[in-house]
């Protein structure tokens, strides 16, 4: 299963500051049904020679007699934020309706499905009761207030108040990213919604991991249990953390422990064990039990099963896979052993579209000796990093560092066994993941291109001080001054006036 993260980023232009004083209603006016159909809507923001922005096609007419200055673009659902001179945010439709007028609130914004999630985040200042003042040692003062934030959430279709509170700075934690259960259900901030006529109704509070197939695992303290959004009754009931798999081998028990410790406890355990017969459900789908009994194991299998201290289970298969740490410190990584569900040893298995990612995004499965030819493997590229391009069948990109020497980056392709663009790039990100339209750095710090990896080659431009997924790329013009605007990545297109 392809795992996908679905977000709308916005730039740091539209994250405004906060107002600070007393609780304000924000203003937020019935959203009207957009004139034009949302499939239509493809304009971009244009920079002016004025130095403002208006909305554009793809063949630079304007379409909105708004001017702005800033401007993002138009969500799949039919509105975008804009702001005024004093930085302050509103947000529009498609025939230029102001639907919440200019704040200095914080606003995020996420598309789900046919409707629109909405956040307003207002920082103030709240005078604490004695008991909370705080003692500033150094300067001798009394702190008496608190940084609070107002945070509301709203679907801006139906005007549907989700989420409204007051919380301390430190403890807010309330985003858009959410999760789709299924067609009908969301997960949002650890509540359980189900959609209708884009509303959002609460069926459940403390959802703490949500699964493919329409699963998810309520919080708990000690003990855990899996439902299927399609039943009340839960398909795993009172499961317990556990580190240990207990397996039988010829009558004699093999007890593999110390699995999947991690330096920080996870909110759901990574082993899950319960039921009438004492099963261990696996993450991260937690889709089959472990086997019991090993059928047919090699000394050296036996002697690999005691160094285990890695088990993932592999969603949509049979599988699970096995990882014993190697100690050779000069390669940091796991040596790899499989098992079915019905206990059969393997030495490899062929899985499509199932990575493990460490914590910083790289790929732990499939290894770089999964990866790459041992031609580039003989070659001394140093350290060797890959992470996956989503949308592609077999394209990685690869991170390789000699000793004292910068980061170097390249294309890697699994499947042909061949670089697709050379590890010679100071960079190589990912803009457009469908059409393999990446941003690439040929000079170290030097500027950011396009490049079709398709066609391969470069999408004619000027190069940029850093080009955004969005389309947003900002410039350093010769006085050191940033300029932001917009360009059609597929083509280069630039949205301004020269």
């Amino acid at each position: 299963m392809k795992l996908k993260i679905i977000s709308y980023i916005l730039h740091l232009l539209f994250m405004t500051s906060c107002v600070q004083g007393a609780d304000k209603a924000q203003d937020v006016r019935s959203a009207t049904t957009n004139e034009k159909s949302v499939q239509d809507i493809d304009w971009m923001p244009y920079l002016t020679k004025e130095g403002d922005f208006i909305y554009v096609d793809k063949k630079m007419n304007q379409k909105l007699p708004g001017t702005y200055t800033h401007a993002a673009p138009f969500l799949s659902t039919g509105y975008a934020l804009v702001q005024d001179a004093d930085r302050r945010s509103a947000l529009i439709d498609t025939a230029g309706n102001i639907i919440v007028d200019y704040t200095e609130n914080t606003i995020e914004l996420m598309p789900v499905s046919d409707f629109t999630l909405m956040m307003t985040v207002r920082e103030y200042e709240k005078t604490m009761p004695v008991w909370k003042w705080e003692m500033n040692i150094l300067g001798g003062g009394i702190k008496k207030e608190q940084t609070y934030h107002r945070v509301e959430i709203r679907i801006i279709e139906s005007d549907q108040l989700i989420l409204s509170k007051n919380v301390p700075y430190a403890e807010d934690d309330f985003s858009l990213r959410y999760s789709m259960l299924n067609d009908n259900h969301i997960v949002l901030n650890d509540f359980l919604y189900e959609i209708k006529n884009k509303k959002l109704k609460k069926l459940k509070e403390g959802i703490a991991y949500t699964l493919d197939k329409g699963r998810y695992i309520p919080y708990h303290e000690s003990r855990f249990s899996l439902y299927d959004i399609q039943s009340s009754q839960p398909v795993l009931a009172n499961f317990v953390g556990t580190n240990q798999l207990q397996l039988d081998f010829n009558n004699q028990p093999l007890v593999l422990d110390s699995i999947n410790m991690d330096r920080y406890a996870p909110v759901v355990p990574k082993l899950l064990k319960g039921g009438k017969n004492q099963d261990v459900y696996v993450f991260p789908q937690y889709d089959k039990a472990f086997p019991k009994h090993i059928k047919h194991a090699t000394a050296d299998q036996l002697a690999f099963l005691k160094e285990v201290g890695f088990v993932y289970s592999v969603n949509n298969s049979p599988y699970f896979i096995l990882g014993r740490f190697n100690y050779d410190h000069a390669v940091w990584a796991y040596d790899w052993l499989y098992i079915d569900i019905q206990g059969n040893l393997l030495n490899e298995i062929q899985v499509d579209d199932f990575y493990i990612i460490d914590q910083i995004g790289y790929m732990v499965w499939p290894d770089r000796y999964m990866l790459f030819s041992e031609e580039v493997l003989g070659q001394d590229l140093g350290k060797l990093k890959s992470s996956y391009v989503y949308d592609s069948d077999s394209l990685y990109i690869v991170k390789t560092q000699l000793e004292n020497e910068p980061v170097k980056e390249g294309l890697w392709n699994a499947q042909s066994k061949l670089w697709e663009m050379q590890p010679n790039y100071y960079s190589v990100s990912i803009l457009d993941d469908k059409n393999q339209i990446f941003a690439i750095q040929k000079e170290l710090e030097g500027k950011y291109y396009l490049y079709n990896n398709k066609t391969k080659s470069e999408i004619v431009t000027p190069g940029y001080t850093y080009i955004y997924s969005s389309g947003l790329v900002r410039l350093t013009d010769d006085n050191k001054d940033d300029i932001y605007f917009y360009i059609d990545i597929p083509t280069g297109a630039e949205y301004r006036a020269l």
